[in-house]
């Protein structure tokens, strides 16, 4: 039998039928009222650099108006947008801080932007490792202590690299954190993509922009009302040199941005400075209702007060991050479930966990929602005979740097089976995506214990980039 091939304005339509609520990104989640007349008119904002306009890279006029817009609105020194991506953005930041050969301190749970930033700027890398906790699967925090004993035990370091919240809403004492690193006279970047909105609302983590943090990238596609693929970077302090950030920033960019992109960032940060701290605010005070009512019946779903309890510093209460596994019931399924049945489409999923983003586009009604069929999926599954097993996350690795990052990944090498792999040098990257954290970096040896850790994430459903018809690239 023949599968139908569908291509991409109809495979564009069909997912519009399948979800009714969303709490994926872009963070606008298809309402037109949001996007305003942008949303309305696309056609009249895709325009380019010419007569009446501006230029992104050397702007004079209406776009170094709505930077400067922007920097009021995030107390910053300096703001640029980025119409390629926070990856871009990541990449341009951690170059214009280093030099080639230079060390860097990177949380390893970290996106891979920050390690194509290592290949790319020719870095030298150390790591610190999240604080893991194997009875809920999740990486909690990294420890303040640990990062301060790096700093001590590696001078060389030029810059530290953190992710502040993590994917599932961990926060960490990021100004005790700034604190720190400027202690021992080190720059701090902060990869905050997924906080844009924390500026925005008081109820919320406080921002790394406002934190002490020198450099913050952030999505505004992912938690602000923005087009998909736009985001905003932050220079909040001297440390950083932003004539060379700015070089790196038209390296890297595109010298045809988006009009249509650029436009709907200052829509987005408008949005929010009207309307952020009512909207997050009403949508906070139904989580916290719908969460301590799941967790009343004993389903684990993440909040303030319980990660608090565990050693974390904050959580971010616009991330629904829920697993069924005592039900025995994955993440991968979880969010299966939810799409199929109530037509709800959640961000991502882990063995454990189903994770959603909950935006100023929200209305506390989706919320509850989300919740309520949360609710019944996990009565029906208490109530089932047959549940499956439970499933755990295992910690993050810790493999050996055998060679340097870029020249595992320039280097000649070849494919082999996954058991074949085991004891022989990655010459590319093994990374479940989303969330985008690789287990496997270029130049590591690699472990069976990963490899079969690898193999339990695919058995799920979940994808993993750098594994192909169970072959990966290793040096040769």
């Amino acid at each position: 039998m023949s599968i139908e091939k569908i291509e991409l304005i109809d495979g564009i339509k069909k997912f519009r039928q399948e979800v009714k609520t969303s709490f994926h990104m872009p963070g606008h989640k298809n309402k037109p009222n949001i996007l305003d007349e942008i949303g309305n008119n696309l056609h009249d904002y895709d325009i380019t650099e010419t007569l009446g306009t501006d230029n992104l890279h050397f702007p004079t006029g209406m776009i170094k108006n709505t930077l400067e817009s922007i920097s009021k609105s995030y107390g910053a020194k300096k703001s640029y947008i980025v119409v390629n991506g926070t990856s871009c953005g990541v990449i341009s930041s951690i170059m214009a801080c280093t030099s080639p050969g230079d060390f860097i301190l990177v949380q390893r749970d970290c996106h891979k932007s920050v390690y194509n930033a290592v290949i790319l700027g020719g870095l030298k890398v150390e790591y610190l490792y999240p604080e893991f906790n194997r009875e809920h699967g999740l990486n909690f925090s990294v420890s303040l202590e640990k990062l301060e004993q790096m700093l001590i035990d590696y001078p060389k370091i030029k810059l530290v690299v953190l992710t502040y919240p993590t994917f599932y809403g961990v926060c960490f004492d990021i100004k005790k954190a700034a604190e720190i690193v400027h202690k021992y006279d080190k720059i701090l970047m902060i990869d905050e993509a997924h906080g844009s909105h924390l500026n925005f609302c008081s109820k919320l983590p406080p921002a790394a922009e406002r934190s002490g943090a020198d450099i913050v990238a952030q999505s505004t596609h992912k938690t602000l009302p923005a087009l998909t693929q736009s985001s905003v970077l932050h220079v909040c302090s001297d440390r950083v040199d932003v004539d060379k950030l700015s070089r790196m920033l038209r390296m890297l960019q595109t010298t045809s941005p988006s009009y249509i992109l650029m436009a709907s960032v200052q829509r987005a940060v408008e949005y929010m400075d009207k309307y952020g701290e009512e909207r997050l605010s009403k949508n906070i005070e139904m989580f916290r209702i719908k969460t301590k009512e799941l967790r009343d019946l004993g389903v684990n779903v993440l909040t303030d007060e319980f990660l608090k309890e565990n050693g974390c510093h904050a959580f971010d209460e616009t991330r629904a991050v829920i697993s069924l596994n005592d039900v025995g019931i994955t993440g991968k399924e979880l969010e299966t479930i939810l799409r199929e049945k109530y037509k709800i489409q959640m961000e991502m999923s882990d063995l454990m966990y189903a994770v959603g983003y909950i935006t100023a586009a929200d209305d506390p009604e989706d919320i509850e929602r989300l919740f309520d069929s949360v609710k019944e999926i996990y009565l029906d599954a208490k109530n089932d005979d047959s549940q499956n097993s439970r499933v755990y996350i295992e910690e993050f690795p810790h493999l050996t740097q055998e060679i340097s990052m870029k020249n595992a990944f320039y280097s000649d090498n070849e494919l082999v089976t996954t058991e074949e792999s085991v004891g022989r040098i990655s010459s590319d990257f093994i990374i479940p995506y989303p969330p985008g954290i690789p287990l496997i970096c270029p130049g590591e040896i690699i472990k069976e214990e990963t490899i079969e850790y690898a193999k339990s994430i695919l058995a799920n459903n979940i994808n993993v980039n750098g594994i192909e018809n169970n072959k990966l690239r290793v040096v040769k």
